[in-house]
């Protein structure tokens, strides 16, 4: 079945508003177990997606990709929640600050690899629903692409959270001093690195796809 630009546009925003929306619920949530009731305190700790709208990340720039795609540019529809407050001294131990970086990531890869069983259901019970499954295979590579994405060591990224745990001293100071260029920083990054970035995103998707499959091959 042929689908149109459009039609490929409005798959990829609701995955992509599905996604930052699980992904910054999942970060409130983890600092929450972590002891740190910021995010509840700010009425974050909610699925409400009005709670985590941000003006630009979630409206102005997949709003701008979204005209790009039905124009017939090849981009993927990106963008980002308002990020959840959180106060990392108050986690019961300095490492919370990994698993609450991590808890937005494993989140959307838990949602890429719900939204692919769900397909794989659809297709071996009703093979028909096309755009179902079409809707969920997009809602799963979106997920998989914020993923990826937040795993990038760039501050505010996720993955520079992570890294930052491991640093010291000026080092640390250093390190997180690159967020206010990090736009700059992440742009040209995926610029230069576009083609691999695209492979890894594909390599994590074939893999969560290979992972549903299993089961079905015993029926």
């Amino acid at each position: 079945m042929d689908i149109s630009q459009i039609e490929v546009a409005i798959y990829m925003l609701v995955g992509l508003i599905l996604g930052v929306i699980i992904h910054e619920f999942s970060h409130g949530l983890m600092a929450f177990w972590m002891g740190d009731p910021t995010a509840k305190r700010a009425g974050r700790l909610t699925l409400d997606p009005m709670a985590h709208v941000d003006r630009f990340g979630t409206i102005i720039l997949p709003g701008m990709l979204f005209l790009l795609r039905i124009m017939g540019v090849p981009t993927f529809i990106i963008g980002y929640a308002k990020p959840v407050p959180i106060n990392p001294f108050l986690f019961k131990k300095r490492r919370g600050i990994i698993w609450v970086s991590l808890a937005g990531i494993s989140a959307n890869l838990l949602l890429a690899l719900l939204a692919l069983g769900i397909a794989k259901i659809v297709d071996v019970t009703a093979p028909e629903a096309n755009r179902v499954i079409i809707t969920l295979t997009f809602i799963a590579y979106i997920n998989v692409l914020l993923a990826v994405f937040n795993l990038i060591p760039i501050p505010p990224l996720d993955g520079s959270r992570v890294l930052g745990y491991f640093l010291r001293g000026e080092a640390l100071r250093t390190y997180q001093g690159l967020e206010q260029y990090g736009f700059f920083l992440i742009f040209a990054l995926v610029m230069v690195f576009g083609v691999a970035f695209t492979e890894a995103v594909s390599s994590v998707f074939n893999l969560l796809a290979r992972l549903v499959d299993l089961p079905f091959r015993f029926l």
